[in-house]
């Protein structure tokens, strides 16, 4: 290419000139290049070699021919750069590099050069001898780079002026000629077909290598007049020292090492034994693999899956695995422990490891390890050597491209929603073992989701780990034949035959296997039920029989828990405790407080109820009165348990936190593990189960009152299973003293089951097995664009927004309310003033609140995509602040009340 000739920009410096008066520019075949070298050098050494057999089986290609081919695709994504509407977006370049090739006075219809990609690049396919059906399907996957695959409709309607014919198609033409030398392809390197597999997979591969080739630095990576012979040599060379910066290595093989080194156990539990003897048969080789692991809290789940996926890494060749749980306080402490886990794993290389939620970059001990490679020293510079993440996966659309991971599911679950950029999370799944935890904390709707997620990682290669204490029948059956649909099998249910609690099933290829093992002697308890009294007036709580029960034998001490439904009934129970214990002796925890808040109440739980050790400070008597923040994974142990009703696998796993320790000594009246539950009021012999079935479906409530209302004690685990069906069996038969609320209770429930599977019909993507004619079924247009609306997506119940609380101060500033810092409502902020902004935020879902701050604007200098979809509460002097009919309230012991 030579200066005279027309010249077309991929990237131009936001339109700056060099010292000589010329525009700098990347030239359109320079960034179709760099992306087709970063693909290639992705596929050969970087990527699972799981995801390379998947792309080639979808293709119907050799290993060879789909590298190249697959290269050469993901370049071609932005030929529809090479049109009028493009370039004359910076009308300045394109007259200095194009001159008078085209008319820049008249205004041009907005079209998206992946959407001209998109129309353009079939032609030249078919040309070459591409099938015609194959090359339009090709061409949308990698014209869909920007997160939205354009529809049929749209490229049948787009503007041809805008897209720019006879030299236009010549110079486009020319181009992708160049590409093509560039990469070496013959027309027999071309895909016979395109799989569902490989249309996920190649859009993945497209938008990363685009973006990785994309991060140049316009004053010295950018190519401008320099001819395209010149700048592909050692083209291959700098795309693998680009990969190599931003910490994307090959995996490492993973050497032989037994479970008591790895994790630093001198025996292990029957569980784990178990998973050590399946790694060791034939089966373990294959990738084809999903393992249901259901036993009790503290039984060693988590080391039992973490030890299959390190040995299916060795074995299978996938690269690592992600971890996904209910929570983000979940999350944040099983980082830590999977983070040590690597440490002892791999003590002399270094390891990605990102944590996955919205919050993420709150978490100071994550924060502390976020480096670029050439800053990982060792721990004399201050810097950590071996566990880091690395700054290039840390961003909110690429943290699943790590070969490690640990976050909420809700990150993998956007894989399955109709959202932007959702192939690029299940290109980063695709080859990684997933370990779904706490399966069975969901609702019917989100339960739907992880059923769609499992059909693709199966479809994609990704073996499965799922793990639960508490799991009704049904929900094991549709679980396995999720995983066993998006293997293109059909599941005999009755293979999924009955097996003892605790267990283990394997499913691989179509074969099932079950086994079973005892309990650890540490998890087999007598569990003591004892329904207590309560007075529903709020000014008589006080009087109820169950505090003046506690409060009798809290008199030799004790660590008790109360677990409530909802934040209100927690904040009026602590209100009532407050005038019967001191100070020091009383706690609360809910979500909302604010985060800085919240995390400090979650660090003093662990500190007073965790794991015994030098670090942890057990009080001699407290009572900690909590929402279900404290349910999920989070490694607490109480003497006492009183709690609301609440659904049977809820109280079971509540019941985990009850003598989870080994101790020397217990307070005289907790001698036993004891679960109170305040029995609902009944009315002409009907239950009435107020907040709870705000939260909780009723009908399951019922089922709940009514397999434990006769019961003074549980010997768990023997009686685990028989408790679940008959709270969640729907074909057994009601008990004729409730038969008609039975039957409107279940009409309900089945209602809203009906509910939840046409929401999530609405928003999830298609099956996996079920071909796709259009790939725009995988996305959906902007109303569900943005990560903080996705999100919500992922689960059904009441809109809600997170809020920062601040104090209008002099000069244009906001006094922080929780850590009263001082942040500028004008001035551009720092990655730190965010965080801080963040902290002081919680997440509210009054319906009556989310109306009147979702009409309020920011600050304008809330530009961070952090704080986007965030909204400022301004308080009064008194702490307060009015929304619409709704009083807010910011108490410094009771967090966010509402009047």
């Amino acid at each position: 290419m030579t200066a005279t000739s027309p010249r077309f920009w991929a990237k131009t410096g936001k339109g700056q000139v060099d010292s000589q008066g010329r525009p700098i520019y990347h030239p359109v075949i320079c960034h179709l290049a760099d992306t087709a070298a970063v693909a290639r050098e992705l596929l050969r050494s970087r990527l699972s070699p799981v995801v390379l057999q998947r792309l080639s089986e979808g293709l119907s290609l050799d290993s060879e021919a789909t590298i190249r081919s697959c290269a050469f695709l993901a370049g071609c994504h932005d030929l529809g750069k090479v049109a009028p509407v493009f370039q004359t977006q910076v009308s300045s370049v394109a007259e200095a590099l194009a001159g008078s090739l085209y008319d820049l006075t008249y205004s041009l219809p907005f079209v998206p050069h992946g959407s001209i990609t998109a129309c353009t690049l079939p032609q030249f396919l078919e040309e070459q001898g591409q099938d015609k059906k194959v090359a339009k399907l090709l061409a949308q996957v990698v014209g869909g780079h920007h997160g939205f695959f354009p529809s049929q409709r749209e490229l049948q309607h787009l503007n041809l002026q805008a897209i720019g014919a006879g030299a236009w198609l010549t110079f486009r033409q020319e181009i992708f000629q160049q590409l093509w030398d560039f990469v070496g392809l013959q027309p027999s390197d071309l895909p016979k077909t395109c799989s569902n597999a490989a249309i996920v997979l190649l859009a993945g591969l497209t938008t990363v290598s685009d973006w990785i080739a994309s991060n140049k630095d316009p004053e010295t990576e950018y190519a401008g007049d320099q001819a395209f012979s010149e700048y592909q040599q050692g083209l291959e060379e700098k795309a693998a020292a680009a990969l190599d910066s931003l910490g994307w290595v090959a995996s490492p093989s993973p050497s032989e090492g037994n479970f008591q080194t790895l994790f630093g156990i001198e025996t292990p539990r029957p569980l784990q034994e178990q998973a050590i003897a399946i790694s060791a048969t034939p089966e373990s080789s294959s990738v084809q693999q999903f393992v249901l692991i259901e036993a009790l809290m503290g039984e060693g789940k988590t080391e039992a899956a973490v030890y299959l996926a390190d040995r299916w890494q060795q074995y299978q060749k996938t690269t690592g695995f992600y971890i996904g749980l209910p929570t983000q306080a979940t999350s944040n402490q099983m980082w830590g422990r999977v983070r040590s886990f690597l440490q002892r794993r791999y003590p002399d290389i270094n390891i990605n490891l990102t944590l996955s939620h919205s919050a993420a970059m709150l978490q100071d001990n994550y924060i502390n390890t976020i480096c670029r490679l050439d800053q990982v020293y060792d721990d004399s510079d201050n810097h950590y050597k071996g566990v880091v993440a690395q700054e290039w996966h840390t961003a909110r659309k690429r943290t699943l491209l790590s070969p490690y991971g640990v976050g909420t599911i809700d990150q993998a679950l956007l894989g399955v929603l109709r959202s932007r950029h959702q192939f690029v999370r299940l290109f980063g799944l695709a080859g990684r073992t997933v370990i779904l935890d706490e399966v069975h904390a969901y609702d019917l709707y989100t339960s739907e989701l992880i059923e769609r997620l499992l059909e693709w990682l199966a479809l994609l290669g990704s073996p499965v780990i799922a793990l639960s204490a508490t799991l009704p029948q049904q929900t094991r059956q549709n679980l396995l034949t999720a995983y066993a649909e998006g293997l293109g099998q059909s599941l005999d249910v009755g293979a999924i035959r009955p097996t003892n609690y605790p267990r283990l099933t394997q499913l691989v290829g179509t074969e099932t296997k079950h086994y079973t093992f005892p309990a650890h002697e540490d998890c087999c308890r007598a569990l003591t039920i004892q329904w207590v009294e309560e007075n529903r007036t709020p000014n008589q709580l006080s009087q109820s029989p169950w505090v003046t029960q506690l409060m009798d034998q809290l008199q030799s001490g004790g660590c008790v828990a109360i677990l409530c439904s909802t934040v209100d009934r927690a904040q009026q129970i602590y209100g009532v405790l407050q005038s019967l214990l001191a100070t020091e002796e009383l706690g609360l925890f809910h979500g909302r407080f604010l985060f800085a808040d919240r995390q400090k109440r979650e660090q003093d739980c662990l500190k007073r109820f965790g794991k015994p050790s030098e670090a942890v400070e057990r009080p001699y008597r407290y009572v900690l009165v909590a929402t279900q923040v404290i349910e999920q994974s989070l490694d607490l142990d109480f003497d006492l348990m009183i709690s609301d009703l609440a659904p049977i696998d809820l109280l079971l796993q509540r019941s985990g936190r009850l003598h989870r320790h080994r101790r020397k000594e217990r307070p005289t009246p907790f001698q036993t593990p004891q679960l109170w539950l305040i029995t609902p009021a009944v009315d002409q012999g009907v239950p009435d189960f107020g907040v709870n079935s705000v939260i909780y479906d009723s009908y399951i409530l019922l089922r709940t009152w009514l397999s434990l209302r006769d019961r003074s004690s549980l010997q768990l685990p023997d009686e685990m299973d028989a408790l679940i069906e008959a709270t969640y069996d729907l074909d057994q038969s009601p008990d004729p003293q409730f038969q008609e609320y039975w039957q409107v209770t279940e009409g309900r429930y089945r209602n809203q089951s009906r509910v939840a599977q046409q929401t999530g019909d609405d928003v999830r993507i298609p099956h996996a097995n079920r071909q796709l004619r259009h790939c725009d079924a995988l996305t959906a247009r902007p109303q569900i664009e943005d990560e903080s609306s996705v999100s919500l997506a992922t689960r059904l119940g009441r809109e809600s927004v997170m809020v920062v609380f601040a104090y209008r101060a002099e000069g244009g500033y906001l006094r922080l309310a929780c850590t009263k810092e001082m942040i500028s409502t004008t001035a551009n902020l720092a990655l730190s003033e965010i965080q801080s902004l963040l902290n002081n935020a919680t997440r509210l879902s009054n319906p009556a609140v989310v109306r009147f701050l979702r009409q309020q604007t920011n600050p304008a200098n809330w530009t961070s995509a952090l704080l986007r979809n965030c909204r400022l509460l301004e308080l009064d002097s008194q702490h307060r602040a009015v929304c619409g009919n709704r009083q807010v309230h910011l108490h410094d012991e009771l967090g966010v009340v509402y009047r």
